[in-house]
């Protein structure tokens, strides 16, 4: 019997939760809350469950949900969607990338992305036997040319995948960034692969800009959004892809053997939940950065320095005034000896030189941010990481 053999390993970023929870740390390596649900989610999902809508749905998604987001896409993104022409619902982001390589990429192509990248982007390639190649920005811009990408590309490039804001480092591209992106992906004819996940948590003064709003792009991206983050129910695994008619009818029927449909019941919730006032999004965008500087001058207390975001809920640290060491052992003993879990900065590049970062996450409530906050006083004190742990 053959034993097949795949080049993959475990989320680190979920490893590090295992190991916060084992050893009583603090997490904040995982992005997700770990507060209940808003009221009115919770109310939402609890009159679906009421409803008649416990079997099956239209694979493409349910009816209903499909209408609330095409209104969504047009007043929010900009993109005019067709709710049964150009949106998928799927299982989940995770899913909805997935099903866009599978579908769109032969083994082999090579997909463009920017570095630091989300840890999850390199493992699907490998599922999918993509090559992801990354294009390393520099702090403290993260900036890049035509020439940079142009550098950048192979023979086998087929597309490029962005996060916006990006995970892990929370820049927010610009009007102008995009449309070099976009520029550059007319040129060559490649696929646009748009990961909107936390198209809403953008900080005073940034604005979202869809890709696929751009003239001229929407023929050729897929825009991948879910709901978990925004409504902080991660668990509901709801999320859709928008794409061209062709592309999506295809993405449809390899979703349709993934997974048949996401939870019906939250389907029908989500789409009632698009409807919510803007006072919902605005109080979620100021909580989170609330919490935010709560954790901000604790680390410069610490003697931590940070990328400043625009949007989602992470801060990219550098620690060099802490440790000399490489960030997978600061990030060790950080978690066993300062009762903090953060990412090894490494996670979210390709394998070679070490590296000198840390990725928190601020999605966590006050009282989690607080507790934090209170650890991280005390390597003020002499406590910071100093040697490797093994």
């Amino acid at each position: 019997m053959r034993n097949k053999q795949i080049a993959m390993r475990e989320s680190i970023i979920r490893q590090m939760t295992i190991l916060a929870r084992e050893h009583g740390a603090v997490n904040l390596a995982q992005g997700f809350s770990d507060e209940d649900a808003a009221p009115e989610l919770k109310q939402l999902a609890m009159d679906a469950i009421a409803e008649d809508c416990h079997q099956y749905t239209d694979v493409k998604g349910a009816p209903l949900l499909r209408q609330a987001l095409a209104e969504k896409l047009r007043r929010y993104n900009g993109i005019p969607a067709d709710p049964d022409k150009h949106i998928v619902v799927t299982c989940g982001a995770t899913e909805g990338m997935m099903i866009a390589f599978e579908t769109l990429l032969e083994p082999g192509d090579t997909v463009l992305t920017f570095a630091p990248m989300y840890e999850n982007y390199v493992l699907q390639s490998v599922a999918t036997q993509l090559n992801v190649k990354s294009i390393e920005l520099e702090a403290p811009e993260f900036a890049f040319t035509m020439e940079t990408l142009e550098r950048a590309r192979d023979a086998q490039t087929q597309a490029i995948l962005l996060s916006n804001p990006w995970n892990p480092i929370g820049k927010v591209f610009t009007r102008e960034e995009l449309q070099t992106i976009l520029d550059f992906a007319i040129k060559h004819d490649l696929f646009i692969f748009r990961d909107e996940t936390y198209e809403y948590l953008l900080a005073p003064g940034f604005q979202h800009v869809s890709i696929g709003a751009l003239p001229g792009a929407m023929e050729r991206t897929v825009t991948i959004i879910s709901a978990g983050k925004t409504y902080s129910v991660t668990g509901w695994r709801v999320a859709y892809l928008v794409a061209p008619e062709p592309f999506a009818a295809r993405l449809n029927v390899m979703h349709d053997f993934h997974t048949v449909t996401a939870p019906h019941p939250f389907q029908i919730a989500v789409a009632h939940a698009t409807r919510l006032p803007d006072s919902y999004y605005q109080g979620l965008r100021d909580e989170y950065w609330h919490r935010k500087q709560i954790l901000c001058d604790a680390l410069a207390g610490a003697g931590f320095t940070w990328y400043e975001p625009g949007g989602a809920y992470f801060l990219w640290c550098d620690y060099s005034k802490l440790s000399d060491q490489p960030d997978v052992g600061f990030a060790r003993q950080l978690l066993l000896e300062g009762g903090v879990a953060g990412v090894p900065g490494s996670v979210f590049y390709e394998p070679g030189k070490p590296r000198y970062s840390i990725r928190f996450t601020y999605s966590k409530s006050r009282r989690t941010i607080e507790a934090a906050a209170e650890r991280l006083a005390k390597l003020r004190m002499g406590a910071a990481p100093a040697t490797a742990v093994s």
